[in-house]
Formats: structure tokens, sequence, C-alpha cells
């Protein structure tokens, strides 16, 4: 079958379909953050999604209260696969809740009067990254030459996702930076929103370029200790070395398309080993408990300033631009309670019930999170969960604790977004079957065995023709555990390759002929090799993905021409409403182009 892309890597979108309102008679003025009813609701949601872990924080300023504040925890289920419960004080991964650090790093540098006498110019959101990034340069000319720190942070470049050209590199984000030149972007300079991580992670390089300071020092030394949240890091080998770190279970073996429903199991270790975590630490690289973001809530929700000694942390200045919308995400609000979304730095901003809403999710494999404050009602409620699965939870759990602190209507989310999932996963089923029988392609299958094709930012893959390869490398790809396992899930009738393919969100590919030149993709993540390495038990082995499907291309087969590979399909990742798909055919129709070596 010809699969259509399936990204849900990062977020996935809810929205567009009614669900029964319930009134709800909740005094607004309670004291009470998290009722027992809230407690009661968010149980019943872990049991019915059979979920492994969720952690609650709930803070609102309030005079009448000792120190000025209110706040409560709740925890629920396990943190670790040996049944470790959850506590306000276990680590999760925050994922993209870490790109608000970032922006406000940016606002930082720009507002160090220091920085700006030695460099004889002061730093503003709109200074072009080509001024300051080294190696910086677009495939794009005018994107190249226009995009500036605003436009990096409100995903208005034009630029796709590229996550799969994330990867540990020995020249670090300085490397990252010079490969984005090798990115083919889907729209036009500011034509439209479209989420990019690579962006926030340039960003990153900052404090090296202009202080030679790591961007994790820089982090820890302005926002971490200064607001005493000791338990918040970047290194993993850290959080694993305090045992705080929660395990994020994953659905292994798991196929939507298929129908298999696979089993859920905890990812033990986390999914990057110490040093990977640099990859990604600007875009998504924070580890935090909820009791620590309840202290950053509250410097939020503070204007910048300590919530304790007042002190300023950051510039209300500062907290005021990256929290303004700039870029439109959701023209449309996708239900009467909402507002259309604007997006400013690391921050959507929209309202729900007519209050106010500055918010933002994160997704890393195993985790979900989200943070979400109403600054006219002083209210942040943040909810963590260690579960692949867990978007659906936190929002839901979001949601009910607004509507009864502040006396609004309860909506049934939950109803909603289960709606919207089921639905999601029935579109994506319809696919296309192919010829039966498929037509051959246009040169042997054997001829594409063992060829190697590179691109520049994503590396080279050489495709391993299963049953049954015939050179020494490929026997070895073949025979490997978790290429077994991958195969072992694969439709038994049709001709499959197998393509070892490490970056940060993938281990394998999995090329099967549709017909023709044009083969199926699947992207899969394995941490087989690495609990090998690492002692633990293999039948524990991960495996996810296998319903993350593209296509493929196999251009030049016949001799005509550029020999390559285009994939397509959704790999780059396209998500804004006005970005276009590659025109053309054969390599001009690549998101990603793989020539032949």
């Amino acid at each position: 079958m010809l699969f259509t892309h399936v990204f849900v890597l990062f977020v996935l979108h809810l929205g567009g379909c009614l669900a029964a309102q319930i009134p709800l008679s909740t005094n607004p003025a309670s004291k009470v953050l998290i009722s027992p009813r809230v407690d009661r609701f968010t149980k019943s949601l872990l049991a019915k999604w059979n979920s492994s872990g969720l952690a609650v924080a709930v803070v609102r300023k309030d005079t009448s209260a000792p120190g000025g504040w209110r706040q409560e925890f709740r925890s629920y289920g396990k943190a670790r696969h040996d049944g470790t419960p959850v506590t306000p004080d276990t680590l999760f991964a925050i994922a993209s809740n870490s790109k608000l650090f970032l922006s406000l790093s940016v606002g930082l540098l720009i507002s160090n009067e220091s920085l700006a006498v030695e460099r004889g110019e002061k730093l503003g959101w709109t200074t072009k990254a080509k001024s300051v990034l080294p190696g910086w340069k677009l495939m794009d000319e005018v994107m190249d030459r226009g995009a500036g720190f605003q436009d990096m942070l409100s995903h208005r470049t034009g630029m796709p996702r590229h996550d799969f050209a994330g990867v540990n590199l020995d020249g670090g984000v300085a490397e990252m930076i010079s490969n984005l030149r090798h990115l083919r972007p889907s729209a036009e300079f500011r034509e439209t929103f479209q989420y990019n991580n690579m962006m926030y992670e340039a960003l990153s390089h900052l404090p090296r370029v202009f202080l030679n300071q790591s961007y994790e020092s820089y982090i820890s030394q302005h926002l971490f200790s200064r607001l005493d949240m000791s338990d918040s890091t970047f290194s993993v080998a850290e959080a694993e070395a305090r045992g705080q770190l929660a395990h994020g279970f994953q659905w292994t073996m798991r196929d939507m398309y298929t129908g298999a429903n696979g089993r859920l199991i905890a990812t033990v270790p986390y999914f990057q080993r110490p040093g990977e975590e640099k990859v990604w630490a600007g875009a998504g690289g924070v580890l935090t408990s909820t009791r620590d973001m309840a202290k950053w809530m509250k410097m939020l929700l503070n204007d910048g300033r300590h919530p304790e000694t007042n002190a300023t942390i950051v510039p209300e200045h500062i907290l005021t631009h990256v929290a303004s919308g700039l870029t439109v995400s959701e023209g449309k609000a996708s239900y009467p309670e909402l507002s259309p979304k604007v997006y400013g730095c690391g921050q959507w901003r929209y309202t729900y019930q007519g209050r106010e809403i500055i918010e933002h999710g994160g997704n890393n494999p195993g985790f979900k999170s989200q943070v979400a404050r109403f600054p006219n009602d002083d209210l942040g409620i943040i909810v963590f969960s260690n579960d692949a699965n867990g978007g659906i939870i936190l929002e839901a759990v979001k949601w009910r604790i607004a509507e009864e602190i502040l006396g609004l209507r309860r909506i049934d989310w939950n109803a909603r977004y289960t709606k919207e999932y089921n639905d999601y996963w029935d579109e994506k089923r319809k696919v296309t079957a192919p010829p039966n029988p498929p037509i051959p392609p246009s040169a042997a299958f054997r001829d594409l065995e063992g060829r190697s094709f590179s691109h520049p930012a994503y590396g080279t893959i050489t495709p391993c023709l299963a049953t049954p390869p015939t050179s020494v490398a490929c026997t070895a790809v073949i025979s490997h555990p978790t290429a077994q396992k991958i195969l072992g899930a694969s439709e038994p009738n049709v001709t499959t390759y197998i393509v070892p393919w490490k970056r940060t969100f993938t281990t394998h590919l999995r090329l099967t002929h549709f017909s023709g030149n044009l083969f199926n993709v699947t992207v899969v993540w394995s941490d087989g090799d690495v609990r090998r390495k690492e002692g633990y038990k293999e039948s524990e082995d991960m495996l996810i993905g296998l319903d993350e499907r593209f296509e493929v291309e196999w251009v030049g087969a016949d001799g005509e021409g550029e020999e390559g590979l285009a994939f397509k399909g959704g790999i780059w990742g396209k998500e804004g409403p006005d970005a276009r798909d590659p025109e053309g055919n054969g390599k001009d129709s690549a998101e990603i182009w793989f020539a032949r070596n």
C-alpha cells in the first residue's frame, strides 16, 4: 500500500468536533486548586487509557495566602517500570516546553548592555541570523538574508521541521547550523506558520558565540539557579544518577494501520544517552519536575520576578514580548470555546471561554507535557505524563482544573479528543492499494541492494534486501535482532529492504515495494543496541514507529539521468497551512534527495 504521511513525533493536532457542554456550579473564589472531583476524574482517565503516570501542579497568586501564593501538587501512577510512584520530584522530559527557556535566553542576551558595548552594536529581536551565527546559510536566498531571531522563534522562516536531520554531530550545533543550507524549504519566507525545532537549536548557539559559554550552563546560571530549580537539568547522566528520572512508556510493536495494538512498556534507558541530549537542548532538552516548574510558573505569573524575593529574574518587557503573538498558527477556532491561535516565541496565545491563556505543549518519546497560564487570572497549570499517548489525558485534566477554578462551563474534552484521535486514524487508514500484481521496478530488486545514497544533512543510507541478502554487509544487517523484529512485523509476500539509519528519532528504515519504482517507507526506532550495550534484558527491547510511513521513489533506476532516492509523502514535516509539496517529477519531487554515491 502507498501510505500517506503520519507525522506525530511532537504534537497531535486536535480540533474540529463538538461535544456536550455541562454547566459546572463552582465558586471561582474557591481556595481549592485540585478538587476531589478533579482527582477522581484524573484517575478515571488514567484507568480508561491504561496510562502509566501523571504529575500535576497548580499555582495561583493570592495575596491572602502565606507568601502570596497557593500551590497544590498531585501525582498518579508509576514513574518507572519497577512501580516506583510518581511524585512532585519525579523528573520528566518536558520536550518543547524547553523552548521558552531558549526564547528568554535570547531576550536576556538582547538586554545585555555590556555585550552591546563589547560588540559595538546592540542585539535585537530583528537581528539577522546571518550576521551573528557562523556558518549560517539557507537554500533560499531571501530566507537566508532575511531570517532574524524573531522569525526563527515564531516559526515563520518557511522551513518545515526536517527533524530527521537532527543527529549528534562531531561539530555540535555549529555543524548543524552549517547543514541548514542543504534543507529544502516548503514555503516562502514569512508566508506561513511552520513549526521548526532546528531554528531554536540554531539560536542555542548564541551563548557560545557571544560569551564562549554553553547554552546549558547559560540557562543554569541565569534561570535554574536564580529560581532554585535545583532538580532541573539538561544532563541525562545527572538525572539518571539521581534516580529521579521517570521512564517514558511507549507502545512497542504497535501498528495502527494493521490493528496491532502492541504492548505499553518502559523505555529503559532514556531514549537519548549521555552526550546525545545536546542535539536538541535548546528545542527540547530540559529535564525537570513539577515542583521545580511551579517555581518557574510563579516567576512567569509574577512578571519575571522571583516569587519570594521579588528580584527580577527576567525583565518584564522580555516576558511580554515572547508571549505576544506574531504568527497566526490557527486562523479559525477549532471549537466554539476557543479563539484563533497566535504564536510568539515558544508560546501560544488564545482564549478559552473568554479567558486568555498562554501555553505550550511538549512531546518526546514516552513523554508529554503541558505548561499553561491564565495571565489575567493569576493561574498556572502544569501537567506532565510519562506515557506516549498521554496527550489526551493531560489536556483533558488541564481544562477540567481551569473550569473548576475559574467557574467555567465543563466540557467533555476527553470525548472530543477521543473522537479526534479515532477520526485521525480512520482517515489515515484510507490508503491506496497497489496494483495486483504490482508492476516491477525498471531495474531488478537485487540492483538496489547494497547501493549507497547520501544527503549532506541526512547522512548515508544503504538498502539491504531482506530475502535473501547476498553481500556480507547486508547479511549482517538482515540478521541483526532489530531487523528480524521489523521483518516479523512486515507483510511476508512484499519485497522488503532494511536500512540502518541512526538519527535522534529513528534507527532503521523499512522499504516495502508498492509498484514500479515507488516504495513505502516506515521509520522505526529501537533501543535494542543500547540495551544490549548497557546490559539490559533483550526481551524488553522496544520497537516503535511501525505506523510512521512515507514514500520513496527510486529515480534513475533505468540508467536514465541522475540516480537517487526521492523521499516524499511528508517526511520533511511540512505543517503550515500555506506550505506546499515540491513540484515536478523525480529529483524535483523530493522533499529529501539522496543521491547515489
